[in-house]
């Protein structure tokens, strides 16, 4: 049969599209958050000492990080987020502080570093997604900002402070003394809409990650995510579900804010497992695809967990739920390494401090996770099962009973069998976590054994 070129070119494309990373194909992906001045310094880093000041550049590089992608995928990671790449204003190591929307920070290296880069996660099987600021500029003066008309106060809000039980403060005043978008003008909008879509066809981006969401009027963010026309995840920086759930069908997907309090209270001894459930099952109902929320357990504008609560047992079951439970993980740079600063910028550490130690306790756990989640399919589904709700434990299922995890906020050193129904007769799994494995009865009954305070990860055998 004769085949044209031009089908198979329209083929090739047609296949390229599907394989494009739309929302359906970030479900199934697993984070690793890096910023950029913190990983690595150049392609030859090994490690070295720490860096002297946090809250200016430390000097890592593009190319620093790109040296380091075997050693994020060494952790299962298929999916890394970077911190903002624009040029800034003096002192935004971390990027936050645009100065020309359509330059390079070249603190961290050249367009075609980035570009590089991105290349080489690719060929790695990784995604790069790509943090941007549309609420706000850097600390300077206005005639200095890029493009036109970013150089012209009308482009911005009268400075105010903000006042956060108003919306329309919150919306429109400055944080920080950062010159506030005024993101209700059409050519605004416009600028940043083609922007963003640049950015990501020129970089070659697989998703944007989005500052400051609730910063902005809520009917800017439909168009500026179409005009990404990738998959975009949101900062909505509140616990409450029902206001965060106001942002979700605004773009593809939004950080679990909601569970994060709940989540670090139970794993961290100062809450209860249903006080956890429960916010599972609030988010269940209010959010119109909870399995495009992002998990995570700690952040750059967070203090590190181990800084709450210093029990390398109690992480890895925080780390087994943002791995394991519904949502799309997303792990904090330097959590492998166990890292401990507290708030902005000691949360902010560099890496190469560790010497980029894969033995490390916390890097193998990751691995081990990160393992179970692609052997049980990718978890893409809205499919968490509560199987076991108690003081110190909660148990839950997922594809079906193929996987089933027991998370205890015991902590180090404690051990204990717990018995819960499976809701899968005769079953039988691996622990993937720990050694050993479990069958349960023609009730799907089972009990395990918790050793020093350690998750329990099965997966079918």
């Amino acid at each position: 049969m004769y085949v044209s070129w031009a089908s198979l070119a329209l083929l090739s494309q047609l296949v390229s599209l599907g394989l494009a990373a739309d929302t359906d194909a970030w479900k199934s992906r697993n984070i690793y958050f890096a910023l950029t001045d913190r990983v690595a310094r150049n392609s030859d880093d090994t490690g070295g000492d720490a860096c002297g000041d946090l809250s200016n550049y430390c000097g890592g590089t593009f190319q620093g990080l790109q040296s380091k992608l075997d050693y994020i995928a060494g952790m299962g990671f298929d999916a890394i987020w970077i911190t903002p790449v624009v040029a800034n204003t003096d002192g935004g190591y971390h990027g936050y502080w645009a100065a020309d929307l359509y330059s390079i920070n070249s603190n961290y290296g050249t367009a075609d570093d980035l570009k590089a880069l991105v290349s080489a996660a690719h060929d790695k099987g990784i995604y790069v997604m790509v943090d941007v600021v549309a609420n706000h500029v850097g600390p300077s003066a206005i005639a200095d900002h890029q493009p036109e008309p970013l150089n012209q106060d009308s482009s911005y809000h009268s400075q105010c402070t903000i006042n956060y039980s108003d919306q329309n403060s919150v919306e429109n005043c400055w944080i920080d003394n950062l010159p506030d978008l005024n993101t209700q003008s059409s050519d605004i909008r416009s600028l940043y809409q083609k922007w963003i879509g640049w950015l990501v066809t020129e970089y070659d981006f697989d998703g944007v990650r989005i500052d400051t969401v609730k910063h902005v009027e809520k009917d800017y963010w439909p168009d500026f995510s179409a005009a990404a026309g990738v998959y975009t995840i949101g900062e909505v920086f509140d616990g409450d579900p029902s206001y965060v759930s106001g942002y979700g069908s605004l773009m593809s997907g939004l950080l679990n804010y909601p569970m994060y309090y709940p989540m670090n209270n139970f794993y961290q001894q100062t809450g209860s497992s249903q006080a956890m459930v429960d916010m599972y099952n609030q988010i269940s109902s209010l959010f119109p695809d909870p399995t495009t929320l992002g998990s995570f357990l700690d952040n750059h504008d967070n203090p590190r967990w181990l800084n709450t609560k210093n029990d390398l047992s109690l992480l890895k079951n925080a780390l087994a739920y943002v791995i394991l439970a519904r949502g799309i993980p997303i792990v904090y740079y330097g959590t492998e390494q166990a890292y401990a600063g507290g708030a902005d910028p000691a949360n902010r550490e560099d890496l190469w401090r560790s010497s980029f130690n894969t033995n490390s306790e916390i890097y193998q756990a990751i691995s081990r996770l990160s393992a179970t989640r692609k052997s049980a399919g990718g978890l893409a589904g809205n499919d968490q099962t509560h199987l076991y709700v108690a003081d110190t434990a909660y148990a839950w299922s997922r594809a079906g009973g193929k996987l089933v995890v027991l998370t205890t906020n015991s902590g180090l050193g404690s051990t204990g069998n717990y018995c819960f129904d499976t809701q899968v007769p005769n079953g039988s799994w691996n622990n993937t976590f720990g050694t050993g494995s479990y069958t349960s009865d023609g009730d799907g009954n089972v009990c395990v054994t918790v050793s020093n305070g350690e998750p329990v990860v099965l997966l079918a055998a």
